[in-house]
Order: C-alpha cells, then structure tokens, then sequence
C-alpha cells in the first residue's frame, strides 16, 4: 500500500524571501507609479494652458491683436476670456497648491500697456512683440505667489526676472523639475527649470523681455 506523501507547508525562510522579493519589487515599481502620476497632471495643466492659448489667439483676432490684460485695468485677462471657453475647467492646475485662489496662471507684466509716466514701449499686441514664439505670455502661479492675475517681471513695476525673482513668482518645479508655460504666439511646452534657469540672465534672451535682455 502506497502512502499519500504529507503536505509540505512553506518553511519560514521561504516565506521571508517571498515578502523581500514583494518588497523589492513594489520600490522599483512605486517611483514609477508616482512618475506616471505626476506626467498625468502635468498633461492635464498643459492642456489648460493650451486652450487658453487658443482662447487668447481668438480674442486677439476679435480686438485688433491686443492681448488681454491684468485685473489693474478692469479687464482680467482670466474675465476676457471666459466668453472663449465658455463652460470649461482651465483656470486652476490639479498640482497647484494653493487652495484659496481661483487661478493658478499669471500673465507677464511686460505684456500690459504701458504706464504713460513711464513712457515704456507697449507690447500689449501680438503684433508689437518682436519674437513671439520667444516671449512668455503665461506661467503657472508659485504657491506663495498672491499677487492677482500677473506677474513683476518689468522694472516699471517694481519687478526682475533674475533666477531668484522668477523662481519667487513661478512654480518652476511644479511638474516634473518644470513647469508649464505659453508664449505669445499660442503654443504651450513644459520646461525644466535648469533650461530656464540658464536662459534667463543670457544677454539677448526675450523669454521675459520682448526686446531682449539687456
């Protein structure tokens, strides 16, 4: 008579290098996992940014090229446009942390017409930027950054762009080491902040100034 062979249960050795292989693996799949996560919303807000892109292009062509401008002037760029994407969700990023505010974007106050005191060159059209594919129009709001619907980059404001005033003003690091930004001419890119970083103090770069850093 043969004899059933008797159940083998798993010792405990097994069992501790089952649960570090689980352990291995979930820290090589976690960071991965947060990764796709953060691309999502940092596609999600570069959306928002590109359909306000397409919304400002479709006001320019209805007001003669000028661009919206800044709540100083009754005319909040973030009112302005409403009527262009009417219905929709853009104004605020999903990683944005500030909870109090309505938008998480801001314009560049390089782009407003000028003060007449100041006697500033306007750069309030599309037509009057020099390099439009060059030029920031709009970025995404630091956390700490309450200064209503634009930012101070101009002089004529009290403002800079230098590395540190900007990184102040703009969630550079917000998604992926970057942030999400729009130019004058309507399109939208993710970039790291090491490449702005570098391209802001550059002699020449319009990425803040239209007519170029001096």
């Amino acid at each position: 008579m043969i004899l059933p062979k008797p159940l083998r249960g798993f010792t405990l050795i097994e069992l501790l290098v089952v649960i570090a292989i689980i352990a291995i693996l979930a820290s090589l799949l976690l960071p991965a996992l947060g990764r796709a996560k953060q691309r999502t919303w940092a596609t999600a807000c570069l959306g928002n940014v590109k359909q306000i892109g397409i919304a400002t292009r479709l006001y320019a062509d209805d007001s003669n090229d000028a661009l919206p401008r800044s709540v100083h002037t009754g005319q909040s760029w973030v009112n302005t446009l409403q009527p262009y994407c009417n219905g929709t969700n853009l104004w605020r990023c999903p990683r944005d942390g500030n909870q109090t505010r309505k938008f998480s974007y801001a314009i560049n106050d390089y782009l407003l017409p000028p003060d007449a005191v100041t006697g500033a060159t306007d750069y309030s059209k599309t037509t009057q930027v020099p390099a439009p594919a060059d030029t920031l129009w709009l970025g995404e709001c630091a956390d700490a950054y309450v200064n209503l619907d634009h930012f101070h980059f101009s002089p004529a404001n009290d403002g800079d762009y230098s590395p540190l005033s900007f990184a102040s003003q703009i969630a550079i690091r917000r998604h992926l080491s970057g942030a999400n930004y729009l130019f004058v001419d309507g399109h939208a890119q993710l970039l790291n902040w090491s490449l702005v970083r570098f391209q802001l103090p550059q002699t020449g770069s319009r990425f803040v100034n239209p007519v170029g850093n001096p």
